[in-house]
């Protein structure tokens, strides 16, 4: 057996650190993606379904969540709780809303179903408590459309999803640049 000089070892070495350096970095604290599933508006009732996706490399335990969809500078929805429920990392889970809509909410929705308006602008934003990262701030934009042949079901298109900078919790960071 060929006895390994001091230089290989060294090389080996070295390359070995390379190679666990190149290896996996988990994503930690990012807010998750919370996005519009669906909204119905049906027997003088408004139900929304949002989506929360952990995009994390580890479990995200939520202790509550704030969320506020706004068409037009005026709440469309708003859904503030303080349940318990732990996403796995790279995973989605469901939040179900139900309320009792106001005239104008019902009025700019038939005007979407109508085809009066193409879709609906709205902006998403909101905050999730955590038990891991503490407040984690998100903020969406996109636009509401009808389902085609289901009165008063609605789905959305997000077009822009934005970082929000931790000291300035309002401030958008454009990472485009």
């Amino acid at each position: 057996m060929q006895i390994l000089n001091k230089r290989t070892i060294l090389i080996l070495v070295l390359m070995m650190l390379a190679l666990s350096a190149c290896g996996p970095n988990i994503i930690k604290g990012k807010p998750p993606f919370i996005n519009i599933a669906n909204l119905i508006l049906a027997d003088e009732k408004l139900s929304a379904t949002f989506t929360i996706h952990n995009p994390n490399g580890e479990p995200m335990e939520i202790e509550g969540v704030e969320i506020r969809v706004e068409v037009q500078d005026a709440d469309l929805t708003r859904y503030d709780s303080d349940f318990k429920i732990r996403i796995d990392s790279n995973s989605t889970e469901e939040i179900f809303v139900e309320q009792l809509p106001d005239d104008f909410t019902r009025e700019l929705l038939a005007s979407v179903e109508s085809g009066e308006l193409i879709s609906l602008p709205f902006k998403l934003e909101g905050l999730v408590h955590t038990l891991g990262d503490g407040d984690l701030r998100f903020r969406n934009k996109g636009h509401l459309y009808p389902v085609p042949g289901r009165p008063g079901q609605f789905r959305s298109a997000t077009t822009h999803s934005s970082k929000i900078d931790s000291e300035d919790p309002f401030r958008e960071i454009d990472d485009r640049q």
